[in-house]
């Protein structure tokens, strides 16, 4: 045999090898088989090209949605506000306390170029609320001050 032939017969066995193992055709012994997949890819829808909407299902405070809760606040307090206020009920914060009212509304908003908020404790039902304490306000309002109004400490007092 010339050793031209025993090259490419070398070079063709070991092609062959790699395949085999590769397709896991070849068993090492002692070797465990790994279990392959024969389940073909199928194509995935395409990805949203629209932000989704919000759910439809509002969020609930006992009897109350929040949307509810910070109209009612909102009511409550436009009057200490200037007659341009406008309220961003988005970012309306609500927390149950620990006293009733049950509810603590805070209701941001934007009046004469300044930044306030309404404060509302709010309970009974949607269809006959009882609000304890409504005011509109252009100070801030610090987390130490909420969290005793959500306790039902200093209510109407600053700190």
């Amino acid at each position: 045999m010339s050793p031209h032939f025993v090259s490419r017969l070398l070079a063709s066995t070991a092609a062959i090898a790699v395949a085999l193992v590769v397709s896991g055709c070849a068993t090492i012994p002692g070797a465990v088989p790994v279990p392959t997949s024969t389940a073909t890819a199928t194509p995935t829808d395409p990805a949203p090209t629209t932000t989704p909407t919000p759910s439809a299902v509002p969020l609930t405070f006992g009897d109350f949605t929040g949307d509810q809760l910070a109209q009612i606040c909102i009511d409550q307090t436009r009057s200490t506000f200037s007659p341009d206020v406008t309220f961003d009920t988005e970012s309306t914060r609500i927390e149950r306390r620990t006293v009733t009212p049950e509810w603590l509304v805070i209701v941001p908003a934007r009046t004469g170029g300044m930044e306030g908020r309404s404060l509302c404790t709010i309970g009974g039902t949607p269809d006959s609320p009882v609000v304890e304490m409504a005011s509109g306000s252009i100070d801030e309002l610090p987390e130490e001050q909420i969290q005793r109004l959500i306790r039902g400490e200093n209510e109407g007092t600053n700190p």
